[in-house]
């Protein structure tokens, strides 16, 4: 009788740690690099949206809890250094790791937290508008970033005749889920971590 219960608490141990193992890779992020490994094993998924013009350019969005903007960019920098840092401006400050922005911003649904995107270089490229980045670098720099040396004044022109030039998240992301052009590509329903988890 000891034996079989012995095994069954066995087998029920082992089943929930399956389980377990396997609602956490199917929480894995779509770039392929370590920064956004790093924040996907960390902080609390949020959300992706896709690119107006292309939908395989994405943008993933995750919250960190009781998390200050500063502390943020502490832990980031802490895991890898990027290789281009903005100026924090107006609460918020971009982290560049080669071909991924990494933008840090106040949560504005929880003001103790603060809102992490991960966005591919196209994205920004083909979405942001330019005023976003006011504060946060040069203009040339922003050119370089984005591999055209004049990016900025093209997309002001653009984005003075258009109404969907993306504004960051909490001022852009529903029309982006919304449109007809795009979809959301995961469920924006918050799964597990938290800060500090997996660490």
């Amino acid at each position: 009788m000891k034996k079989s219960l012995f095994f069954v608490l066995i087998s029920f141990t082992l089943m929930l740690t399956a389980c377990g193992s396997g609602t956490q890779t199917s929480g894995s992020t779509t770039f392929n690099h370590g920064i956004a490994a790093f924040i996907n094993d960390h902080y609390t998924f949020y959300d992706v949206i896709s690119s107006q013009d292309n939908t395989s350019d994405l943008s993933e969005i995750y919250i960190a809890e009781d998390q200050t903007i500063d502390q943020v960019v502490v832990e980031l920098k802490g895991y890898q250094e990027p290789t281009n840092i903005s100026e924090k401006h107006d609460m918020k400050q971009v982290l560049v790791y080669d071909d991924l922005f990494v933008i840090v911003t106040e949560d504005e649904n929880d003001t103790n937290n603060s809102a992490i995107e991960v966005a591919s270089q196209g994205f920004v490229r083909d979405n942001y508008q330019p005023s976003f980045f006011n504060g946060l670098f040069a203009v040339w720099m922003l050119n370089n970033l984005l591999g055209s040396d004049n990016w900025v004044n093209k997309r002001q022109n653009e984005c003075q005749y258009r109404e969907d030039c993306y504004g960051g998240y909490y001022a852009s992301g529903g029309y982006y889920k919304n449109s007809d052009n795009t979809r959301s590509i995961r469920s924006s329903t918050v799964r597990g971590g938290g800060p500090g988890s997996g660490k």
